[in-house]
């Protein structure tokens, strides 16, 4: 699994039918591909999406959203009349704890803090230690595995 599996972006489509749908995307293709799931709000798309749902809908999933605020186009899903980038999800709650820790440290323009927190979590790192790493300058995991045993060092 890679840490894209453990990421998905959400976006509110009304494109799939009648009513208003979430549409989860692979984190790692975002604008080709088809969605990995559609959850059905039940509410007409000749209404405003239904935005207060949207973290109910995705919890009954299993889900956690770390929302897009504003939504950025260098990170985000495209967006287009009929699709409206919400933001990240995941099931692992390590994932979202690590990714809300690194929301002011990691450049959202070069990669959103749900994607290095997934590298992260899925590497064998707690949320805490990772964020060790990240917030003292080793965005990768793969860089503090190869850094001579200073686990003890890491900056807190």
């Amino acid at each position: 699994m890679t840490p894209d599996a453990e990421v998905l972006t959400a976006s509110w489509c009304c494109s799939v039918g009648a009513t208003w749908t979430i549409e989860l995307r692979s984190a790692d293709d975002t604008a080709l591909g088809r969605p990995v799931e559609w959850i059905c709000s039940g509410v007409p798309t000749e209404q405003p999406a239904p935005e207060r749902q949207t973290a109910d809908l995705l919890a009954e999933r299993g889900l956690r959203l770390f929302p897009i605020s504003p939504p950025n186009p260098m990170v985000s899903p495209p967006r287009s009349r009929s699709r409206r980038p919400i933001g990240y999800v995941t099931r692992n709650p390590e994932v979202l704890r690590l990714a809300v820790m690194l929301h002011d440290v990691v450049d959202a323009s070069r990669d959103h803090p749900m994607l290095v927190a997934a590298r992260w979590i899925q590497a064998g790192y707690s949320a805490d230690m990772a964020a060790r790493w990240i917030i003292g300058g080793v965005i990768w995991p793969r860089v503090a595995h190869s850094m001579p045993r200073i686990s003890s060092s890491v900056p807190n």
